[in-house]
């Protein structure tokens, strides 16, 4: 009869099983991937990659590179975005990776809601401290005359406009169109024409035309029709308007104290990507 072989041997034929080292390689990363998990649930990977189409978007929007001042703004604002999603899906408010960007809106309306009224004393401080916002700017009603000739304009249309002859007078004289442009402001004038032409539209006199301003329609003429001084209402006349504009500014400012302290409880890590193979 054969003698059953030793504790030793029976040991290493066990440890010699293919199916056991399956069992202990998997046990072993299962270990691995649970400690892993457990140090980095608030763990957020984000993709270098993200950021830069992100960047490359509002470049391509103003037509200009940005600073190093803008690019961080957009991260950290991707950044952000990404916080709330996570936050907002871990509250179960949805779970549809296709609207992150609504998760986030609703998130925030989360964060910073149950803002309470100003009282009277507030809302005067409010407005004080905020005169700018509610002073309405210089403006002007004016009429646009434009020649369909970017040429140098005849001697007789040249003393019309000299004069301040109205557009019906002008248009008999040389070939173009006109229409009102009421109660623009100077940043109004820069934005259609230049700041130059704004500046010397504003300098001129009622019923003065300033011009000529070049463009591929032809050559622009604006003469000033009324003016309209630059205002102040009382806080009385846009009671609710300041009203909401405090609560709004209370809102922004309990969002950033909430998202900054969720900034803290997370650890970032941008990674450059690479090509998927």
């Amino acid at each position: 009869m054969n003698r059953p072989p030793p504790a030793t041997s029976r040991l290493q034929l066990v440890l010699q099983e293919p199916t056991l080292h399956f069992f202990l390689i998997a046990a072993a990363v299962f270990a691995v991937y649970a400690l892993s998990r457990a140090s980095s649930e608030n763990l957020l990977e984000i993709d270098q990659r993200e950021i830069d189409a992100r960047v490359f978007m509002q470049e391509m929007a103003r037509g200009e590179a940005l600073s190093d001042e803008q690019r961080q703004l957009i991260a950290n604002a991707y950044v952000e975005e990404q916080i709330l999603v996570r936050e907002a899906m871990a509250m179960g408010l949805d779970n549809d990776a296709r609207i992150h960007d609504m998760l986030a809106q609703k998130m925030r309306h989360v964060l910073s809601g149950d803002v309470i009224q100003p009282s009277a004393d507030e809302l005067r401080g409010f407005y004080e401290a905020n005169l700018d916002r509610y002073r309405s700017l210089p403006s002007v009603s004016v009429d646009e005359l434009v020649f369909n000739s970017r040429e140098p304009l005849p001697p007789a249309v040249l003393e019309a406009l000299q004069r301040g002859a109205d557009s019906a007078e002008l248009l008999q004289l040389e070939a173009g169109n006109a229409a009102p442009l009421p109660n623009v402001n100077h940043i109004d004038l820069s934005n259609i024409f230049s700041r130059e032409f704004a500046d010397e539209v504003f300098a001129a006199a009622v019923g003065q035309w300033s011009g000529p301003f070049p463009s591929n329609r032809g050559q622009h003429w604006l003469q000033i029709s009324e003016r309209t001084e630059a205002y102040l209402p009382s806080l009385e006349e846009i009671n609710d308007r300041v009203r909401l504009d405090w609560i709004a500014q209370m809102e922004d400012l309990r969002l950033a104290e909430q998202i900054d302290s969720l900034w803290d409880e997370y650890t970032i890590i941008i990674s450059e990507g690479g090509d998927e193979h």
